[in-house]
């Protein structure tokens, strides 16, 4: 609009010019080219501050920036980085969290309370419940983007706050919901995990994440561009692809947030089974609020206002009378497929 109107203005101006001029060239009191020059003169004027339309959008969208990157560190830090870590232990196994309660700066209340958590090498857990339980705050704690309150939180016998947050961060790696994807090619998204991943390497992950076949089937195969954010991706590739991100890498602990989120029911479904096929023999935190596919994991816990309120096998626990029998009533109920006594989709 600025420019635009800069340029109806300076059009204006040279036809002003001109007709100012023009009797005078008739008379003889200007010249022909002294005419052009009248006439060019306003242009040449305008064309100096044509651009300052355009630096004011730039200096307001930098403004904004500014703030967003300012307010960033503004804000308090929510981990305490130790003066002198401690030794990196050989292994993070076991890993051992005990009566850990952990609160957001100004919140009111705990987001964990007394939380008891063990994992071993290969073992996989799942962590349900509702909406603001609890989940994602646990996956937090884990990877110490979020300090504990109350109780201790222990790495191959090391507590994490005497460990630098990179390495634990080593030891326990995210594949978050919203996982970026950059505007590169396949490759060199996978290649975040691990720069000097081979080609063979690459496809194994893209295989483990059921990605493979399709890749191969592009025009570029592994060189296809994903456009901006994964812009040419499915909700459900997007979340391959990060999850084949997150195998190349090869964390020793890895959590998996809700990583079937925002998709449709039989596409999160059938994502949640591969991803466990994947996961098989690693250990794992699966948070998520779809139990399909959970009969694949060693133990889950439920939570409620961040407080674990039932755990145990899956099969135990939808035959039970408790929280996760109802989780998977609602759930069943939602879909509009038919529950049985015990809680357990009786098939048709």
């Amino acid at each position: 609009l600025g420019g635009g109107l800069i340029a109806l203005i300076a059009g204006l101006t040279v036809v002003a010019a001109a007709l100012v001029a023009l009797p005078a060239v008739a008379d003889g009191r200007l010249a022909g080219v002294e005419l052009a020059v009248v006439v060019l003169t306003p242009l040449a004027a305008f064309e100096a501050v044509t651009g300052l339309p355009l630096a004011a959008q730039y200096r307001q969208r930098v403004r904004r920036s500014a703030e967003r990157v300012y307010e960033v560190l503004d804000a308090p830090v929510p981990v305490r980085e130790p003066a002198a870590p401690a030794a990196t232990p050989a292994s993070p196994f076991p890993l051992e969290v005990r009566g850990l309660s952990a609160r957001y700066a100004g919140a009111a209340h705990d987001a964990l309370a007394s939380v008891d958590l063990t994992l071993e090498a290969g073992r996989r857990i799942a962590v349900v419940g509702a909406s603001g339980s609890g989940k994602t705050t646990l996956a937090q704690v884990l990877l110490r983007f979020l300090e504990a309150r109350a109780g201790t939180f222990r790495i191959g016998g090391v507590d994490a706050s005497a460990l630098d947050g990179d390495t634990v961060r080593r030891f326990v790696g995210l594949c978050a919901q919203d996982a970026h994807i950059f505007d590169s090619s396949l490759r060199e998204n996978l290649r975040l995990a691990r720069p000097a991943a081979t080609e063979p390497e690459l496809r194994d992950a893209l295989a483990r994440a059921r990605l493979l076949d399709w890749a191969d089937a592009l025009p570029d195969g592994l060189d296809t561009l994903v456009g901006e954010h994964g812009a040419r991706l499915s909700g459900g590739q997007r979340r391959r692809l990060a999850l084949a991100r997150a195998l190349l890498a090869d964390f020793p602990v890895l959590v998996l947030d809700e990583p079937a989120e925002h998709l449709d029911l039989p596409t999160a479904d059938a994502l949640t089974r591969d991803l466990l096929a994947a996961t098989r023999g690693r250990t794992t935190v699966l948070i998520t609020h779809r139990l399909a596919g959970l009969e694949a994991v060693d133990e889950v816990v439920v939570l409620e206002a961040g407080a674990i309120v039932q755990r145990g096998p899956y099969d135990v626990l939808a035959a039970a009378d408790g929280p996760l029998r109802r989780m998977l009533a609602r759930e069943r109920e939602s879909v509009g497929g038919p529950v049985g006594v015990t809680g357990v989709h009786v098939s048709a």
